[in-house]
């Protein structure tokens, strides 16, 4: 499974906004900083469903409320 480009440049944006390193990052989703960071420098050929919902679970929760993010389900 995959995260689109516009969730992944979302999660960019937010990260920065919010002014977070990709350890505190991987920490909020729950998941290892080695699998934050490439995610974030786009070096992933696939993701773990898991691994998706958690992302998309993150941006729901702290994406301004009008913006969209594509859910790739």
């Amino acid at each position: 499974m995959e995260i689109t480009n516009q969730q992944l440049e979302t999660l960019r944006v937010e990260r920065g906004r919010k002014n977070l390193t990709i350890s505190s990052l991987a920490q909020q989703l729950g998941m290892s900083r080695y699998t934050m960071g490439n995610i974030i420098n786009g070096k992933t050929n696939g993701l773990r469903t898991e691994t998706v919902h958690k992302i998309n679970s993150w941006l729901t929760a702290n994406v301004h409320p009008t913006k969209e993010v594509a859910n790739n389900e």
